[in-house]
């Protein structure tokens, strides 16, 4: 049954690109494709009839887009998965953590060598750490997202002054969800009804695997932070973090120490301390969490207190060290779903079972 949902998820990230390519092609015929600044054509999707213009509110105030985009700059998380997957590759995007050399994950790459466009530029930063506002300026863009980044007002100012700028909603760094994240953009590539058509397929793809695992509807998880040196609690992430929502949406269930966990959420952080004197007031039947080696790896799994947790002295945990599988599910996007439902579910599986083994690169 498991494979069967692997072969599903599969077959319609084929269909994806099958399905952008070909309303590409059309595209190419009615507008033809601009030039990029690196010398290769620009591939992007016309609008909807009707769609444009778009105003999105978020944080700095309204952005209206009034064209179809061509050459669209992504700053932040996720946000060139979500444009690409509408057959429309960005002229620049961020180096995402996890990625290869170059800076790409492995279904962003895969998605525009299936478009048959051009890798983007990776976006760079001065030594202070601030955005290189020339690079963006010399591939005039008609369009910059940053609805999942952490630009703040200044940035978006200048931003604005090179082409139309959609930032986030409220907070910095965070989406409501990745269903949301597709709408934004799906409004301002002016593609509404094909967002509403991405969600529905992605959606599919996380129910196909819930229903092959009906088994997980009746184990409770912990999503937690590493455990580093030192450290006298242990984090935990909050139902609302995305990467929680999608071991949610996979069928698992939140652990019934939830308000302990809450009680210890300050301000607008995405998780909650816990002593680790207390863990046991937060009983899961799995504990997920990631490492950036097995050296963390090994410090978590043997501190003397931490070991003690049911979770982990029973073997029912899954700690992820591979970083891209660790990227696909603490941002899902519709790219990186199916990676992360076909990377994920054997490995919780396993956890269950007993047979935790740390998930490496």
């Amino acid at each position: 049954m498991e494979s069967e949902q692997y072969s599903i998820s599969r077959r319609w990230m084929r269909t994806l690109a099958i399905g952008t390519a070909a309303v590409i092609a059309l595209a190419g015929c009615a507008s033809g494709a601009a030039e990029a600044g690196t010398g290769g054509a620009v591939i992007a999707t016309p609008a909807e009839e009707g769609a444009l213009p778009a105003t999105i509110g978020h944080v700095f105030g309204e952005t209206t887009v009034r064209d179809a985009p061509e050459r669209v700059v992504t700053i932040g998380w996720a946000t060139q998965d979500v444009v690409a997957a509408f057959g429309t590759v960005p002229v620049l995007t961020p180096d995402v953590w996890g990625g290869d050399e170059e800076g790409f994950s492995p279904w962003f790459r895969a998605e525009v060598e299936e478009l048959g466009g051009e890798l983007p530029e990776i976006l760079a930063y001065n030594d202070a750490g601030e955005l290189d506002f020339e690079q963006i300026l010399a591939l005039e863009p008609d369009l910059i997202l940053a609805p999942y980044s952490g630009i703040i007002e200044t940035e978006y100012n200048r931003l604005s002054e090179i082409a139309p700028t959609v930032a986030y909603p409220e907070r910095s760094w965070a989406a409501e969800s990745w269903q949301s994240l597709v709408e934004v953009v799906g409004d301002a590539l002016g593609q509404p009804g094909k967002a509403d058509t991405i969600i529905a397929e992605s959606e599919r793809v996380i129910s196909a695997a819930a229903d092959v695992n009906p088994r997980f509807a009746d184990h409770s998880v912990v999503y937690g932070v590493s455990l580093t040196d030192g450290a006298t609690e242990a984090g935990i992430y909050i139902p609302s973090d995305l990467r929680v929502r999608f071991l949610l949406d996979l069928g698992l269930q939140n652990t019934p120490g939830l308000d302990h966990v809450m009680a210890g959420v300050e301000g607008e952080n995405w998780y909650g301390s816990v002593s680790l004197e207390e863990l046991d007031g937060v009983p899961a039947d799995l504990y997920v969490a990631w490492t950036t080696s097995p050296e963390e790896t090994a410090y978590m799994l043997d501190h003397p207190t931490f070991k003690l947790w049911e979770p982990i002295s029973e073997g029912h945990f899954l700690i992820l060290e591979d970083a891209a599988l660790e990227n696909a599910v603490q941002a899902p996007t519709p790219l990186s779903i199916p990676y992360a439902v076909d990377g994920m579910v054997p490995l919780i599986n396993a956890a269950l079972d007993g047979e935790s083994v740390p998930a490496r690169n």
